[in-house]
């Protein structure tokens, strides 16, 4: 092959890479002597909208600000919590609560985690030790109540003994292990609701709307269905695992509805579904998540739960017969032996743990 067969092409190689050398070096001074390009996430026409700049994307959260409030002012009070009945809640999360009632001058305690601790946990100490209480709070049980303990109950909410019990949706739970079993975990106390006109709902709620969530589609917003002591100064809460409660008879009255835009997790129907009602002495509100550490100062979380605290310790329980009870003698909550078997309120055995101020 000839010499310039092959430096032919090889020049107008060198040609075209000068010539892309040159062009680039052109456009790099012309952009160096204009104005910067907008800076990142500014908006460009026809490239990126609004919504996509950064002040339009970042999440933003629920005011996280308050104190539980409780009018110290009136006579001490003694609460029960409900720990019995295989109950979904932990006692680290119902600290700010306890601290509110302690300082407030009223004392908390707990009853045994299971039946059968302190000495023979059953539905007879269980109604006894209701005696020594002006008021029951149940959280999230998952064990069902005995009929015994449902009839104890009424007759303690029919005598003026206040009761609040805080309830979530079905949920799946997982065990562990190799042979890990997904079994649905149920609330518990449907049939105690059930003597108060009042059941949970089966299903979760969400809502993913502007403005009608937490940052998370199913941590909905509920506000008051009209005017009453549970719902004085609120105008919205957060629950993160809201169910609903349906109304089985007359009596109860709906306290708090989710906001519009809410659906139900399997149906998807729409509507102000109820999460908060009240039958007398009895409430029964569909979420427990509001009361942690961690959501209780969202929006007005704190009010609602000083509310429902506030309920619990205005309350004026008979200290006889309960109306109806049938006139056993001992206050309609089964029978006693009497007998003090070194338990720190007696009633059967029961050592509730007393929470310190």
């Amino acid at each position: 092959m000839k010499a310039s067969e092959i430096l032919k092409p090889l020049g107008v190689f060198v040609v075209v890479i000068a010539v892309v050398l040159a062009g680039t070096a052109l456009v790099g001074t012309l952009a160096g002597s204009g104005s910067a390009g907008p800076a990142d996430g500014e908006e460009i026409e026809g490239q990126s909208p609004g919504q996509f700049a950064p002040e339009n994307v970042l999440a933003t959260s629920a005011p996280e600000d308050g104190e539980i409030s409780i009018d110290g002012a009136g006579e001490s009070k003694r609460i029960l919590v409900d720990s019995g009945h295989s109950n979904r809640y932990s006692r680290s999360d119902l600290a700010p609560l306890v601290e509110a009632l302690a300082q407030a001058g009223h004392e908390v305690d707990f009853t045994p985690d299971t039946p059968g601790d302190g000495g023979g946990f059953g539905e007879t100490s269980y109604n006894a030790t209701l005696r020594e209480y002006d008021a029951v709070m149940i959280l999230q049980p998952t064990a069902s109540f005995s009929d015994g303990e449902i009839a104890g109950l009424t007759a303690y909410a029919d005598g003026g003994g206040r009761i609040a019990v805080l309830a979530e949706p079905p949920q799946l739970s997982v065990g562990s292990g190799l042979s890990a079993q997904v079994t649905q975990v149920r609330f518990g106390a449907q049939d105690l609701v059930g003597e108060f006109g009042l059941r949970m709902g089966t299903e979760g709620l969400y809502n993913i709307e502007d403005g009608g969530n937490d940052n998370n589609y199913e941590s909905i917003v509920a506000s008051p269905d009209g005017s009453s002591p549970l719902t004085e100064g609120v105008s919205n809460v957060t629950f993160d695992s809201a169910g609903y409660v349906v109304q089985t008879g007359d009596d109860p009255e709906v306290r708090m509805r989710a906001i519009s835009g809410t659906r139900t997790l399997e149906r998807r129907q729409a509507g102000r579904y109820p999460v908060a009602a009240q039958n007398d002495n009895l409430v029964l509100v569909a979420d427990t998540s509001f009361l942690k550490s961690s959501e209780l100062y969202d929006l007005d979380n704190e009010r609602f739960a000083g509310n429902l605290l506030e309920f619990l310790v205005s309350g004026d329980k008979d200290e006889g017969v309960p109306e109806g009870s049938g006139g056993t003698g001992d206050g309609g909550f089964g029978e006693d032996d009497g007998e003090d078997d070194g338990g720190e309120n007696g009633g059967g055995g029961t050592t509730p743990i007393t929470a310190a101020p």
